[in-house]
């Protein structure tokens, strides 16, 4: 289990020379343990999460899009403007707003106070952008910006006719119908709590399914494009807001044989069980689960409700233990066992 408190970051400055793009970052994941750019493939995380703050009159960066990552935000303090290919949208605290690859974007602070942002992003392995306002473009790797001049397909590889066009075209398919920017913003209050109990009432608590709300379906492979910007169903992560009213556990000790989890305290205090130990966090502090690391949350206080964010990601393949039953389960088709154990040429030959 990695922890990490926000007040022990510090705020490192990010500007470009003339200032007009300023900020101050707090990288969560790479106190975490994460690398920057670099998902579990390279030995980081499945996914970057940052809280950012910008001066009034400052954006984020230049308007961009990316070929492959996703970005989601959350307004946590102040107000802001959204510049998007088909509006400009006021932002405000509670807002949670996501843009998958394709859909150009950035985040102005259009207030007279601060403006902060949690964001999240995916690590894809490889990425690339688009710069609208000054036409250029970026490849990671290898980490480079630059224009084009466009060059026939064999430039450079083979005798060109006299008006060096060789003839051949190469398909390149548009990306997907992306959703306009009203569909893929939500304000939290807009969102109804929904209650999850199990049939005793051991393990209960309330839930705000954010990406839900902004168009996910649950466990899917991400994908770009089409209603709510998803054509086979899902986001690459998956953010929720969870409360737990005092002494409520939100489920059973478990680990995942492939999902992250991570634990962001907004408010209360928590009794979190991981590493064969029991630990106490408050608000503030951010816990990271990886595969295969047991852990359970229950609200440790006997007047407050805790309220904290869940980011997880949704990998195409995923199964549970739980530690106290020693039980398993699949998450499709959605199966509980114990195991019996068995020869693997058992019933084969």
């Amino acid at each position: 289990m990695n922890r990490v408190h926000l007040s022990d970051l510090p705020w490192v400055e990010v500007v470009s020379p003339t200032r007009k793009f300023h900020s101050f970052c707090r990288n969560l994941s790479i106190a975490l343990g994460g690398t920057r750019n670099t998902g579990p493939w390279g030995g980081g995380h499945p996914f970057d999460l940052q809280i950012r703050r910008l001066p009034p009159g400052a954006a984020v960066c230049p308007y961009h899009f990316h070929f492959a990552q996703w970005e989601m935000f959350v307004v946590v303090v102040g107000t802001g403007a959204v510049r998007t290919a088909d509006a400009r949208t006021e932002v405000r605290i509670g807002d949670v707003f996501i843009h998958p690859p394709g859909a150009a974007h950035q985040l102005i602070n259009s207030g007279a106070g601060a403006l902060e942002v949690l964001i999240i992003a995916d690590n894809p392995p490889v990425d690339g952008g688009y710069y609208p306002d000054s036409h250029k473009y970026y490849l990671r790797p290898p980490g480079q910006v630059f224009r084009i001049t466009e060059a026939d397909y064999f430039d450079g590889e083979d005798s060109l006719p006299a008006n060096g066009d060789s003839g051949y075209k190469v398909n390149s398919s548009a990306l997907p119908s992306i959703a306009a920017f009203s569909q893929r913003i939500i304000h939290s209050d807009a969102v109804a709590w929904e209650r999850f109990e199990s049939p005793k009432k051991k393990f209960r608590g309330w839930s705000k399914a954010l990406s839900i709300a902004l168009g996910a379906k649950r466990n899917p492979p991400a994908g770009p494009g089409g209603d709510k910007c998803v054509s086979h169903g899902g986001h690459p992560f998956d953010l929720e807001l969870q409360k737990l009213a005092p002494g409520e556990s939100g489920c059973p000790l478990h680990s995942h044989a492939a999902q992250w989890e991570l634990y962001y305290l907004l408010s209360g205090t928590a009794t979190v069980r991981a590493d064969l130990a029991t630990h106490t966090f408050h608000a503030g502090d951010v816990v990271l689960h990886p595969p295969g690391e047991a852990h359970q949350i229950t609200n440790a206080s006997t007047t407050d409700d805790l309220l904290f964010y869940v980011v997880a990601d949704n990998p195409p393949v995923d199964y549970w233990y739980y530690p106290d039953s020693d039980k398993w389960g699949l998450r499709a088709p959605r199966k509980f066992f114990r195991l019996n154990e068995a020869d693997y040429w058992d019933g084969e030959e």
